[in-house]
């Protein structure tokens, strides 16, 4: 039994990552890799299980078999015919659930975990163009907790608790973002660039996207290219382009800076329209930004591993 999608979406995909440390900042592997993170361990899956990755008009899904879920990510409202499926939270899907979404209120892209994992039938590296029809096997991987958690959902379908949306409003919510320089600025394009509000064109996809705003000129382009998300560059008619995730980054765009792993999450969750606002920052004031981030992801995994723990006790 699986999953089968009655509608595909935009951009839908299943994606993975296979070492925590480099997720934000690899090139490849979920745009918001903090949401994929949250949606496992919410369902106390090992971090590496697929996530479902669901961009502006997300799925129609039919579930063919009972399992549990997570939503993260984005501010998607999703529902079934009975019930609201509220993110952040561990719900207990029927079979025969049909989960639809409304437009987001919030963000761009949603996440769907589930326990036990999941992979694309006859396809498992999920590198596929979906269609009406396509379906997603369930590995029903589960685990006591999980065994457990089918039945304390029996009734309610909805675990009591989750992810305080109010504690990750300070991540997703703030449109600053603290960069690191990696070639130089001419000295007006430099203090331009935190002056400026800087806005999300329609040139975007999760390859990337062009801002538009004020535009920057390099003094020379012995700059320092680095490999990972979050780049900024220079296209040839000097408007800003920022690296998402492609295996294969344009080497025509000259680099200059590169956004903080710890405001990576928020930069995925941009979309059209979306603003953001320049900040410099040494490395000295990036290690201790990035400690704190760390910090409070801690905190959470913590929360969870408490609450996972008097699911078992029930």
């Amino acid at each position: 039994m699986s999953i089968v999608f009655e509608t595909t979406g935009v951009f839908t995909s299943l994606q993975h990552i296979e070492d925590i440390a480099y997720a934000a900042t690899s090139l490849s592997g979920p745009c918001d890799s903090l949401a994929h993170i949250l949606g496992n361990a919410l369902l106390g899956n090992d971090i590496t299980k697929e996530t479902l990755e669901m961009t502006f008009t997300a799925p129609v899904i039919r579930f063919e078999e009972r399992t549990l879920i997570a939503l993260t990510g984005a501010e998607f409202y999703a529902y079934t015919d009975e019930r609201e499926i509220t993110p952040f939270k561990v719900h207990l899907m029927e079979k025969g659930d049909v989960l639809k979404f409304r437009q987001p209120k919030k963000g761009t892209r949603i996440y769907m975990a589930v326990a036990g994992g999941m992979h694309f039938v006859n396809n498992l590296s999920g590198n596929i163009v979906l269609k009406a029809g396509t379906r997603i096997e369930l590995e029903r991987d589960y685990n006591e907790l999980h065994k457990k958690m089918f039945d304390n959902l029996e009734d309610q379908r909805c675990a009591t608790w989750g992810i305080d949306a109010y504690s990750l409003a300070r991540l997703y919510y703030s449109d600053v973002f603290h960069i690191i320089s990696t070639a130089a600025l001419d000295t007006l394009s430099r203090k331009q660039l935190t002056q400026d509000t800087y806005i999300v064109t329609q040139r975007f996809d999760r390859t990337g996207f062009i801002l538009e705003g004020h535009k920057v000129k390099l003094i020379s382009n012995n700059n320092v290219s680095v490999e990972r998300c979050g780049t900024l560059q220079i296209t040839h008619q000097h408007d800003i382009a920022i690296s998402l995730k492609h295996i294969a980054q344009d080497d025509d765009y000259v680099q200059f800076a590169y956004i903080a792993d710890y405001h990576l999450a928020k930069l995925s969750q941009k979309k059209p329209g979306s603003k953001l606002l320049f900040k410099w920052v040494d490395q000295e004031e990036m290690t201790r930004q990035k400690e704190s981030y760390e910090n409070w992801i801690k905190t959470v995994m913590h929360q969870i591993a408490f609450q996972h723990n008097i699911e078992l006790s029930k």
